[in-house]
Formats: structure tokens, sequence, C-alpha cells
């Protein structure tokens, strides 16, 4: 098997890898993510919170 004539499949972001190589959950996660800048500064603040919680918890 040759390598240099393989096409190497570059991901530029984990968004990118998981559209290919797992199409129904991100396509399911796009879907519940929140649209408008209110609601995701809300969302990304919540998850900030419950990650700092897990930490102090340990």
């Amino acid at each position: 098997m040759n390598r240099s004539k393989e096409k190497k499949q570059v991901f530029r972001s984990m968004m990118e890898f998981e559209k290919n190589y797992f199409p129904k959950s991100f396509e399911k996660r796009m879907l519940e993510r929140p649209t408008d800048a209110q609601t995701l500064g809300i969302s990304l603040a919540k998850e900030s919170l419950d990650k700092i919680k897990e930490r102090l918890a340990e």
C-alpha cells in the first residue's frame, strides 16, 4: 500500500470530526443548541458553573 498516494482527511475542529463520523448525534445536538445570543450565553454559563461545582466536589 502506497501511503503517499492516499488522501488523508484533515479535520480542523471537533465539530467537523463529529459531523463526519457521528452525523445523527451531531444533527441532534445542533437542533438542541440555542440559537439566540442571550440563550447561548446562559447555557454556556450554566455549563461552566456545573463544571466548577464538579471540581469543587472532588
